[in-house]
């Protein structure tokens, strides 16, 4: 976990400190990132490729 803080820190401006733990670690797996978050999928910084999915 202590090898995601850098990335989380990175995205501190545009994330919660919650949803930057989940890009950092889909960043970091070279996984997508499914949510049904609009404002995370929405959001400039993730590198992830993000999937915004219909509650």
């Amino acid at each position: 976990m202590t090898g995601l803080l850098p990335r989380v820190w990175e995205l501190r401006h545009s994330l919660t400190a919650y949803d930057a733990f989940f890009v950092a670690a889909a960043e970091t797996l070279d996984v997508p990132l499914v949510t049904a978050d609009r404002r995370l999928a929405n959001a400039t910084g993730p590198l992830c490729q993000i999937t915004l999915i219909a509650r």
